[in-house]
């Protein structure tokens, strides 16, 4: 088993469970994305999940098992993977200075969101502080998919949002009807 395996990773999740280091319902959580999700991946593969491309493994995740699960699943599923590998590759790099990513108590969320009103009641709103249509991020969870069009030609589209709507879906096929040659 190397050290950046997939097996290596369960491992570490399972101590971060055992020591209480990340509540056990956090651990199973991320223990059943990683099995879903990277055991899709070939043997050669899971021997170092530091090389991987987790987008190009999600997108062949979602055109293997995708039909199985909701768009909002398989986010969950990919920032459990994610935040799971990264938490393992921090304690590789720094065993002795690491800290486990946890989510903040529910508690503590909340009196942020109270005290943020409490601030905003007492002051004036100007215009350069009006709400804002706020722009998609470029880490928002994405999928990828490759479609051969040719023999020689794989496009890939990027970015689609796990909810995507028919409407959405209609937009984007005119665009891309839109940049068509017409065959003579």
């Amino acid at each position: 088993m190397s050290n950046r395996s997939l097996d290596s990773l369960l491992v570490h999740l399972d101590y971060l469970a055992a020591k209480g280091l990340v509540p056990r319902n956090t651990i199973v959580g991320r223990k059943a994305a990683c099995n879903k999700v990277l055991g899709i991946l070939d043997p050669e593969e899971q021997t170092d999940i530091a090389a991987i491309d987790l987008d190009n493994v999600m997108g062949r995740f979602i055109n293997l098992e995708g039909r199985s699960y909701n768009p909002s699943s398989l986010g969950v599923y990919k920032s459990r993977v994610a935040t799971s590998i990264a938490d393992f590759l921090a304690y590789l790099d720094n065993p002795s200075g690491y800290k486990p990513q946890n989510r903040p108590k529910a508690g503590a969320a909340e009196n942020g969101k109270k005290q943020s009103a409490k601030k905003a009641e007492n002051k004036p709103v100007s215009r350069s502080e009006a709400p804002r249509r706020e722009e998609p991020s470029v880490h928002q969870p994405a999928n990828v998919f490759p479609i051969p069009i040719r023999a020689d030609v794989v496009v890939r589209i990027m970015n689609l949002p796990f909810d995507l709507t028919q409407i959405e879906a209609s937009k984007i096929a005119d665009v891309v009807k839109a940049l068509a040659m017409k065959s003579e």
